[in-house]
């Protein structure tokens, strides 16, 4: 594609209002933008998007998530600058991927490409990457979300979601039965200590994201509900972590998600091909941890040959302010093709 074209399709991916659930509009996008272009493509039960080139080994897979979370933004263009909702978080590591992938089109490589959109990344359990990794095989794999077009992720921390019951007994406010209430302070005055490491990213970090406990001023609350976000590091396992905390809760939880942290080496193959990539390009690279999670916890599984990379100021993500600049988003793309070049031309793989 031109470079108008693929700065059009990034244009054309952030219009299409997409929360996690509601994919279906961009994931037929997509698949009739790839099929227009005369490429094998499908849709799968999940609504992911999946089109390979080539054959044979290496398999690299480049993905990103469709998805965005909730609450829909104006689209607007502002000079090199294209806001609306999921501009940074991910449609344009989502368009650069596809972008990259397309310019191989008429290239003679060693191996097979595939790109994948997949859906429901912003939702607990990433349905949509679970699906696709029981269809492909990747011995590298490219995980689009944003870092800046110098910046390579190479880790993430894990995530364990708890729902918590914490149980009392209806009565006036001023008698002596159990608040489940206080129950539930008195939890997090305990978890909020567990395993402090040097850095927020080594550390274990306790967010309530949601508290309910509805009854009338003067009466005390059966019950207290909570949703818990605990973001765990790498080194240790959501299960060790929950085991823990079962043992200092007085109530009833329901693991709503648990995944494990991922950390990839700065010697690992596609990362040192980034840096390459990245300094041919003009740029200093940068390496960045992040203190969230994405499907690079899931990914790992298929290959550690993993790393995340895409354009886009992450600290944006999720904001009412999302934007991503065009000139940005284009390197990023020079970036990621120099990149895939440099895997798909090894001939000891």
């Amino acid at each position: 594609m031109k470079l108008l074209e693929e700065v059009n399709l990034l244009k054309e991916i952030i219009k299409i209002y997409s929360p996690s659930e509601k994919e279906k509009e961009v994931s037929d996008f997509l698949f009739n933008f790839l099929k227009n272009k005369k490429f094998n493509v499908e849709q799968d039960k999940e609504w992911n998007v999946i089109s390979k080139i080539g054959s044979g080994s290496p398999f690299i897979l480049l993905t990103s998530h469709m998805d965005t979370v909730s609450g829909e933004l104006p689209f607007r263009i502002d000079g090199k600058k294209i806001y609306g909702r999921g501009a940074c978080d991910a449609k344009s590591p989502l368009a650069a991927l596809l972008s990259a992938f397309i310019r191989f089109k008429n290239k003679n490589f060693k191996g097979t490409l595939i790109f994948a959109g997949v859906t429901g990344e912003e939702a607990p359990n990433s349905r949509g990457t679970l699906e696709l990794m029981k269809k492909v095989k990747a011995d590298f794999i490219f995980l689009g979300e944003p870092g800046s077009a110098d910046g390579i992720t190479i880790g993430y921390k894990g995530r364990l979601l708890l729902k918590i019951l914490f149980r009392g007994k209806a009565s006036h406010s001023s008698s002596e039965e159990e608040n489940p209430i206080l129950k539930f302070i008195d939890f997090s005055n305990k978890v909020s200590t567990l395993h402090k490491g040097s850095n927020l990213f080594e550390s274990l970090s306790y967010s309530p994201t949601s508290i309910s406990a509805e009854s009338d001023s003067n009466v005390m609350p059966s019950e207290c509900t909570a949703i818990i976000d605990f973001r765990v590091p790498p080194g240790l396992t959501h299960e060790n972590v929950l085991k823990e905390i079962s043992e200092l809760l007085d109530g009833e939880i329901e693991l709503v998600e648990g995944v494990d942290g991922v950390i990839t080496s700065k010697n690992n193959i596609l990362v040192k091909t980034l840096v390459k990539a990245i300094r041919e390009n003009g740029l200093s690279p940068k390496y960045k941890k992040k203190t969230g999670s994405s499907d690079m916890n899931l990914l790992v599984r298929l290959t550690e040959n993993i790393v995340t990379y895409g354009p886009g100021d992450s600290s944006l993500d999720h904001t009412d302010m999302e934007y991503i600049d065009t000139d940005e988003y284009l390197k990023s793309i020079d970036i990621l093709e120099a990149a895939i070049s440099e895997i798909v031309g090894i001939s000891s793989l």
